[in-house]
């Protein structure tokens, strides 16, 4: 009886297992970024994911008044994924 009952046991973890597997696999791959937030002469500053640009530059925005966590950030270079995690970053810093 107790060998049925660790056989029975043992096929539920494989079968849990298996389900936990199977959803890590069907989760979707994030998109590569569009865009990289950079300080540039003060002020952030948007460029292509390669490095390229600057596309557009927030002159409202003074980088040295931002917390520094987001000056740190700025200076390495923050990955944007879309537009509308832009707009949501250049309203945190303030725009």
């Amino acid at each position: 009886m107790a060998s049925i009952s660790s056989g029975l046991a043992a096929a539920a973890v494989l079968c849990l297992a298996a389900g936990l597997a199977w959803l890590v696999r069907r989760q979707p791959q994030a998109a590569p970024p569009r865009y990289l937030l950079r300080d540039c002469a003060g002020h952030p500053a948007l460029y292509t994911a390669e490095g390229t640009g600057p596309l557009a530059t927030y002159e409202e925005i003074y980088t040295h008044l931002l917390p520094e966590s987001d000056v740190l950030a700025l200076q390495q270079g923050v990955q944007v994924a879309d537009e509308v995690e832009l707009q949501r970053r250049l309203e945190d810093y303030g725009l």
